[in-house]
């Protein structure tokens, strides 16, 4: 398959009183009939402020969906939100995590997209269908602006919603709105990736692991950048061409241009920032396109561009992506019967366990939350 056409062709809640706060080991008390479990951000002073909470079974609004959790998972986000060095503060009673999948067990009035039975997952902004992406976008964004996947049962703007394929797992929706949506997003809409492009991926994340994966279904070849040797091993057992190791060699920019024969990479997945930029120029091919989707701390100088204009770079950033990429994506999974890769699973009520190993862990791929038996 080389190209998103061709992979498609082949294809404010109810009740919010917080009853009972965890103990000080941050653990779920025992459900009360008709109650439900959640995560609380809290002070978000620091991970040790995340509380586990009870609350009235909710009941779902006119333009609102109640979903039964089978699964969810972290991103580095959910650490920075944590500890208030996201967007400012929010509220002590937020529901975290914009990644998640489970079964809609109710509807509210009007509610057409899905039905009680339907197995979803959601996308990362709510009210982001399709087409342009405009700033207003950032006013409904789950596990931010408004509640998040992080409980035995959440309620969801239905419009952010979208049915699984049966070839779909709830494990591996669990691990697509963030990080897959946004590589389906870099590649496909804005890079037109096609058979033969090599792409560069940043480290061995989310990102990274279904970069790999998405680029080879389309053809391509793909570089990959670690601190860790025993990493890049399993990053070419999952597909990638080549790896290089960052710690080791310094300029890794000349080092990937070398691994593709002095070709250069025709796409860069940029998922760290200004920090690394200087690099990733230095791998591009000319024409290359440079997608940004990093999220780290700026640096006190702003990068020298080498090449920007010799090479005739173009330079994209993106956040994240809208329903019907998230849709496109779910059909490409299907048709290619791809998987979220996952390091570590944990049961809900060692949630705050699952932020501490995302925040320290050596990790490749997901950090996997499992709410209840899939």
């Amino acid at each position: 398959m080389t190209n998103r056409r061709e992979l498609l062709l082949g294809a404010a809640a109810a009740g919010l009183t917080t009853a009972a706060v965890a103990s000080a080991q941050n653990k779920p008390a025992a459900r009360s009939t008709g109650r439900i479990r959640v995560v609380e951000l809290g002070e978000q002073q620091s991970l040790e402020t995340l509380r586990f909470a009870e609350r009235p079974r909710p009941t779902p609004a006119r333009d609102q969906a109640l979903v039964r959790v089978a699964c969810s998972s972290l991103n580095a986000r959910d650490i920075g939100i944590a500890q208030n060095i996201f967007f400012g503060k929010k509220p002590t009673t937020r529901i975290p995590l914009s990644e998640g999948a489970g079964e809609v067990i109710a509807v509210g009035e009007d509610v057409r997209n899905v039905k009680v039975g339907d197995r979803v997952t959601g996308c990362h902004y709510a009210n982001w269908q399709d087409g342009r992406w405009y700033q207003d976008n950032f006013e409904a964004d789950i596990g931010n602006t408004l509640d998040g996947w992080l409980g035995e049962e959440v309620l969801m703007p239905a419009r952010t919603l979208a049915r699984l394929p049966d070839a779909v797992s709830y494990e591996t929706a669990a691990t697509l709105a963030s990080s897959a949506v946004t590589v389906w997003h870099a590649l496909y809409h804005v890079a037109r990736i096609k058979a033969g492009d090599i792409v560069l991926s940043l480290g061995t994340g989310g990102v990274s692991t279904w970069g790999t994966q998405l680029a080879r279904a389309a053809g391509a070849r793909v570089v990959v950048t670690s601190s860790s040797d025993d990493k890049l091993e399993r990053m070419r057992a999952l597909g990638a061409d080549a790896g290089v190791n960052y710690r080791m060699t310094p300029e890794w920019g000349k080092a990937v241009l070398d691994a593709t024969g002095g070709r250069g990479v025709d796409i860069v997945l940029e998922n760290v920032g200004r920090a690394t930029l200087d690099q990733s120029m230095n791998a591009c091919a000319e024409n290359a396109t440079i997608v940004l989707i990093g999220t780290g701390p700026l640096p006190k100088e702003l990068p020298r561009m080498p090449g920007v204009y010799q090479k005739n770079l173009t330079l994209k950033a993106i956040s994240n992506g809208s329903r019907r990429m998230l849709e496109e994506l779910l059909q490409a999974i299907a048709v290619n019967k791809l998987e979220g890769v996952i390091e570590q699973e944990f049961a809900f009520a060692d949630a705050v366990e699952a932020y501490r190993f995302m925040r320290d862990g050596s990790r490749l791929g997901k950090v996997l939350i499992r709410h209840r038996a899939a």
